[in-house]
């Protein structure tokens, strides 16, 4: 019999990649993804026919149903519709545990996380995956943290910036040579499918750190994104008193200084700058950041 994954909320980064993954896959496995809006699942996952679409909502629970589900991956969202972080977290959270604790075939919990979210202060907006990662620890009889790296991908408006006739794209990493754990988003849906998929038994809580072949830059993602466009560019790194104004441009103003205190948790002297090494608990990506943006160029 097939194993059947569930993945909510379908319409992340990270649930995008592994679903697309988990339908490559030799196993052919039944893949359900949760979606608020069920249309706005991708064709390609529509036309699979191990793929259902269906509607619902972590921040309700409705819809929550994980009744012949093996796995399930959850990936916390954020919100933006003014409700506290930490609010719709721990709402979002107790929905999925009830949904859980009401499906009799699952076996494991992957829970996406994020680096830092260990800490319970001074991180900003991934306390939204702290408090995730408290309530959910024991929701499912193996429950499997998982914690990425700053996404390669989050610099995807820099390759928007490369039509410009003077190219130019903002890090709100700095200085421009300090360097930090970041991640391919396919580097995390390949290993949240494996561990979706996975039938030996996990320690019922375990969790592990996933981060890049190595530790980049802004200016590694500069010389990345000339590489893989053949344009030069000119690279803005955001100090710290501007990252209020640059996130002002991305985020509604409510959760302005949550992103900031993300970003400065990174920074030297940061809450998380001490956790960049490789450890035990650390697996090593494959995907180099000049692959991961020729690949962001290709789709």
């Amino acid at each position: 019999m097939s194993t059947h994954v569930t993945v909510v909320p379908a319409s992340t980064q990270a649930g995008i990649e592994t679903i697309r993954i988990l339908l490559e896959s030799e196993r052919k496995p039944l893949v359900r993804g949760i979606y608020r809006e069920p249309s706005k699942a991708p064709t390609e996952f529509i036309q699979k026919p191990n793929f259902e679409a269906v509607k619902g909502d972590v921040g309700t629970g409705i819809g929550l149903d994980f009744s012949i589900s093996n796995a399930v991956l959850y990936v916390p969202p954020p919100t933006y519709d003014g409700t506290d972080q930490g609010e719709f977290a721990s709402r979002a959270a107790r929905n999925v545990e009830d949904a859980l604790r009401g499906a009799q075939t699952v076996k494991r919990l992957v829970l996406h996380s994020a680096m830092s979210a260990q800490y319970d202060h001074n991180i900003g907006v991934l306390r939204l995956n702290h408090i995730s990662d408290r309530l959910l620890k024991s929701a499912a009889p193996e429950v499997l943290v998982v914690r990425p790296a700053f996404y390669y991908e989050t610099f995807a408006s820099a390759l928007k910036a490369m039509q410009l006739d003077r190219p130019s794209f903002e890090s709100p990493v700095s200085p421009a040579s300090y360097q930090f754990p970041m991640v391919s988003v396919k580097d995390v849906g390949s290993y949240c499918a494996e561990a979706l998929l996975d039938v030996s038994t996990r320690p019922s809580f375990q969790y592990v750190n996933l981060f890049g072949p190595r530790l980049y830059s802004s200016l590694d993602v500069k010389d990345a994104v000339e590489a893989a466009t053949g344009k030069k560019c000119e690279l803005v790194t955001i100090e710290r008193e501007g990252l209020a104004e640059y996130f002002a441009q991305h985020v509604p103003e409510l959760y302005v200084q949550e992103f900031v205190d993300m970003i400065v948790a990174l920074l030297p002297g940061g809450i998380a700058a001490g956790d960049f090494g490789y450890g035990e608990d650390t697996v090593k990506g494959k995907v180099e950041l000049v692959d991961a943006v020729r690949n962001m160029i290709s789709r």
